[in-house]
């Protein structure tokens, strides 16, 4: 489900120079580069998957190894984040 989500997202975002693709299910902590079709770019978005505020089936356990060049972190724990926007150009996401 997805991939198809991504094939007929990916481009919108990019086009509209989205800076940033919050999504969650997955239950762990992922962070992306800017990326676009798989690969950095500097013009992407920074995609992060927050999905691990607790759940009944348990944390993800499994990644694909090796971990790709985009994924810049990534942990199975039980987390929250916080985005904060500080003014009409910045955000912070701690």
């Amino acid at each position: 489900k997805s991939d198809g989500m991504k094939k007929s997202m990916e481009g919108l975002l990019y086009g509209a120079r989205v800076d940033v693709v919050f999504a969650g299910h997955v239950h762990a902590y992922e962070r992306f580069a800017r990326v676009y079709s798989d690969k950095a770019d500097s013009c992407g978005p920074v995609h992060i998957t927050i999905g691990d505020g607790g759940n009944r089936e348990g944390l993800a356990s499994k990644y694909i190894d090796p971990k790709p060049e985009i994924s810049l972190f990534r942990e199975a724990s039980f987390e929250h984040g916080r985005f904060k926007v500080v003014n009409t150009s910045h955000a912070l996401w701690e």
